[in-house]
């Protein structure tokens, strides 16, 4: 990870345009930094730039999967949250329930539910990152 995520960057990958137009006019008036990828190439080139704080993935793509995706998002960036998306229902739960997967959206998606698991997710983002800083050294003499 080269950038280090903001609180409030989130990274749309979804293959279909009106979808992540649709997914950025519900997230920018919440306050969020939407960026958009049309795949997971270019979703682990943008993450490679600057890892977002969370990542909104289409489970469904052409070539890798979003599971396959949110494996390695977590080897790339450790700190982003994953939302998994799908029209999908029947994904059984255990192929969603990744480290760092916040939570598993169906469409169509209610506008509330998706702030607040982007919230969900900024939120686990802030903590992991704030969790993996070194810890200070402590000194090596007493300070008065």
């Amino acid at each position: 990870m080269t950038g280090s995520p903001s609180l409030s960057d989130v990274l749309v990958i979804d293959d279909d345009p009106p979808t992540r137009c649709v997914l950025r006019r519900l997230l920018e008036p919440a306050g969020y930094w939407v960026r958009e990828a049309a795949n997971a190439a270019e979703a682990l080139t943008e993450i490679a730039e600057s890892a977002p704080a969370v990542a909104l993935c289409d489970v469904h793509m052409p070539g890798p999967s979003g599971l396959w995706l949110a494996d390695q998002i977590r080897v790339q960036a450790p700190a982003t949250a994953i939302l998994l998306v799908t029209g999908d229902a029947d994904i059984p739960p255990s192929e969603s329930l990744r480290h760092g997967v916040i939570a598993y959206l169906v469409k169509p998606l209610n506008r509330q539910a998706l702030i607040r698991a982007v919230d969900e997710a900024a939120r686990w983002s802030f903590a992991e990152r704030e969790h993996q800083l070194p810890a200070r050294p402590l000194p090596l003499f007493p300070v008065r």
